[in-house]
């Protein structure tokens, strides 16, 4: 009955927690202070640690404006003789293949750079990367 109990628990807290309408996602909320006072929750003190650490962690991330990054893909990146044109080459030939993706060609002296999207994670730019590395075989991902 208490192993049927912990597997259901998860599964209630879950359900519980997206009924309620939560306006601050900022706040951390007691999942178990719903339930009767008959249930006794036995928590290690490094699972409480944990979350308290990832809370924190998350509060400053948003704190320090880190928490809105997104990611980009990086097409081209050369500081050679002839990086200028091929850098507009790039972005042209990118635009021309993929239509409604934003480009932005940028110079970092010495470097041309020409990236391509704008991922809210990383594994969104993970999946366009797929698709773009068969025409950039040197793509790779950039944190914006």
């Amino acid at each position: 009955m208490k192993r049927l109990l912990l597997m259901l628990l998860p599964l209630l807290c879950c359900l519980s927690l997206r009924a309620q309408e939560v306006k601050d996602t900022t706040a951390v909320y007691d999942v178990f202070e719903k339930f009767s006072e008959n249930l006794s929750v036995h928590q290690p003190e490094a699972v409480r640690a944990a979350m308290a650490a990832h809370v924190e962690r998350k509060a400053k991330l948003t704190a320090s404006g880190l928490a809105d990054q997104t990611f980009r893909i990086r097409i081209f990146f050369d500081s050679g003789q002839s990086a200028r044109a091929a850098s507009e080459a790039a972005a042209a030939r990118f635009r021309n293949l993929h239509p409604g993706v934003p480009v932005s060609r940028t110079f970092t002296d010495p470097f041309f750079k020409v990236t391509v999207g704008n991922y809210s994670t990383k594994a969104d730019a993970a999946n366009a990367l797929k698709s773009i590395q068969q025409e950039f075989p040197t793509a790779f991902i950039v944190r914006n």
